[in-house]
């Protein structure tokens, strides 16, 4: 979960810096462009991350999910074993 707050931090502070307005026009029109593909770069390898981060942590939280639901269905079928045991012997 750390994970995730860490790449959606760096979303919202690359986010943030894109917005930022320094008061200086752009006159160059190629440079303009650079840093245009450079930031669309930059966001789009951290929504990537980020991305990535959820579906790691979905796939985790499946398999914890999973996991419970066998414990639950073991301890289940060993209670009405019991309690059949129970019933028999008396």
């Amino acid at each position: 979960m750390k994970n995730n707050y860490v790449m959606l931090f760096a979303v919202v502070a690359t986010l943030g810096l894109a917005a930022c307005d320094t008061g200086e026009p752009e006159t160059d029109a190629v440079s303009a462009t650079a840093a245009e593909t450079s930031l669309s770069e930059t966001a789009t390898e951290a929504a990537d991350a980020t991305m990535g981060a959820t579906d790691e942590a979905v796939e985790a939280m499946g398999a914890m999910a999973d996991d419970a639901m066998d414990d639950a269905s073991e301890d289940a079928g060993s209670q009405v074993e019991s309690a059949m045991d129970d019933m028999l012997d008396q």
